[in-house]
């Protein structure tokens, strides 16, 4: 595709939120109210929202975002150090964030004991991580660095964990999980760049902005390898040069919120956005099984691509003295396929629903 035709598809799919954006017309002036310096947020991402029960199939997190610089000495060495080889030297620390969360993965079928070889992996995956966002001096570019610790296999409690859910809700008790994937500790870091594309953002009408970033992403560890590169499309309005990504699982390293927006309603803001995000898998824990060791595996696709499309909402009626305003994010995820297996592998659809506020 040309850029002059993916341009003219941008403004395509701007034309379709935009009357969201515009429904009431006038925006009305909001009261300043106090400035938290924490926001809250979880994250709960099912493929249940598509009658399915498979592959990535459940993940839970919860975030801590703080705009406070309260880095040691060592977390700001090795900041600087990534900062020499990412030209983000000028750069200023916007937020940090910790994040706890489980991702789970299993085969089509819960409901067989025995191993299934051509399918997806049984696997589980707790986790703790923390990230700096780092905005450049022009406001045009946000370096992200993050590191991610967690433990697979059975200490990782997806088996515990699904098979309580699926009993809490009379649904299909799993039966494979002592196939999953052994326990290991498995660490990630990752960095990722992101910068606003003027050619490709434009100011539509009511004052509603279409803001394009692009972004690439390098993790590295024994959880998972690869290199990411994407677009991402954000419409609303008093929007920042480049947004950061949406609060969620799929993109972890993210921050809460894009700035102030109008739509529909006095005491509803809202940001639609869209991200087109392809990656060039390494390893994957999760598909190739632990190093060395004889754990259940398929054989992975290298290229892997999302697409996702969401749109945050925002209630700036509910800031109290000792809390900011509630948020809540819709955001649905299509998945290529990961792996190849001589059964049917389809590709795969989650959403996931983030609830958070300030306080």
């Amino acid at each position: 595709m040309s850029l002059f035709s993916f341009n003219q598809s941008v403004r395509a799919g701007a034309a379709l939120l935009a009357p969201a954006l515009l429904a009431c017309g006038a925006v009305h002036a909001q009261a300043p109210g106090p400035q938290q310096e924490t926001v809250h947020f979880g994250t709960y991402e099912n493929d249940s929202f598509f009658d399915t029960d498979r592959f990535y199939t459940n993940g839970v997190q919860l975030s801590i975002k703080r705009s406070r610089d309260q880095r040691g000495e060592f977390a700001r060495t090795l900041a600087r150090r990534a900062c020499a080889w990412l030209d983000c030297d000028d750069s200023i620390l916007l937020t940090s964030q910790t994040n706890y969360g489980q991702l789970m993965y299993t085969p089509g079928n819960i409901t067989i004991a025995a191993a299934q070889p051509e399918d997806r992996p049984w696997a589980g995956l707790l986790y703790v991580e923390h990230a700096y966002a780092l905005l450049s001096a022009d406001q045009r570019t946000l370096t992200t660095l993050g590191a991610q610790v967690g433990v697979t296999g059975p200490a990782a409690l997806a088996e515990e964990a699904q098979k309580l859910i699926h009993k809490t809700l009379d649904r299909p008790a799993p039966q494979g999980w002592h196939n999953q994937v052994g326990g290991s500790l498995a660490v990630m870091a990752s960095a990722e760049r992101r910068t606003a594309l003027e050619g490709l953002s434009v100011e539509l009408p009511g004052d509603v902005q279409l803001n394009t970033a692009g972004y690439w992403r390098l993790a590295a560890g024994n959880t998972m390898t690869y290199a990411a590169g994407g677009l991402a499309i954000v419409v609303g309005k008093d929007l920042p040069a480049v947004s950061p990504p949406p609060p969620g699982i799929a993109n972890k390293l993210a921050r809460d919120a894009f700035g102030p927006t109008a739509c529909m309603l006095r005491w509803l803001q809202c940001t639609g956005f869209g991200v087109i995000e392809s990656r060039l898998m390494g390893r994957n824990i999760f598909l190739d099984g632990r190093l060395f060791h004889h754990d259940p595996k398929v054989k992975r696709r290298n290229f892997v691509i999302d697409l996702m499309v969401g749109m945050r909402l925002d209630f700036p009626d509910t800031r109290t003295a000792s809390h900011g305003p509630w948020f809540v994010q819709f955001k649905i995820t299509r998945r290529s396929r990961e792996f190849r297996s001589s059964i049917p592998v389809p590709r795969h659809r989650m959403a996931a629903i983030t609830l958070g506020t300030e306080f």
